[in-house]
């Protein structure tokens, strides 16, 4: 799904809960699913793009990577191009990988400033 799509489907979720009770057609359950799950695909989505991004700019292939992770090539390659999910220990690798932490992996920002 491509992010325009996703962008489109967040519109209409949240186009959706503005609306007055009496006009809304599906449960705010539903509804706060639904846009959970793109908040969540478009997470999944910018992770991604970072990793592909930074295996570039570091200039690995993926069996560089993998020497240094100990993650299958396989794995490296579902996670930068498909829907495919880390465990926290495999964003701790490649974050070590990567010399950057995994906050800087997944945008957030945990200090108290």
């Amino acid at each position: 799904m491509t992010q325009e799509a996703i962008l489109q489907r967040i519109r209409e979720s949240l186009a959706r809960l503005t609306r007055t009770p009496e006009r809304t057609t599906e449960p705010y359950r539903e509804t706060e699913q639904h846009v959970r799950a793109s908040i969540r695909q478009i997470s999944r989505a910018r992770v991604s793009q970072l990793l592909r991004q930074l295996r570039a700019a570091h200039g690995l292939s993926y069996a560089q990577v993998q020497a240094n992770t100990g993650l299958t090539q396989q794995l490296l390659f579902d996670v930068e191009y498909k829907d495919r999910r880390l465990t926290l220990d495999q964003l701790q690798r490649l974050a070590h990988c990567y010399h950057v932490s995994v906050d800087d992996l997944l945008g957030i920002d945990l200090d108290d400033e």
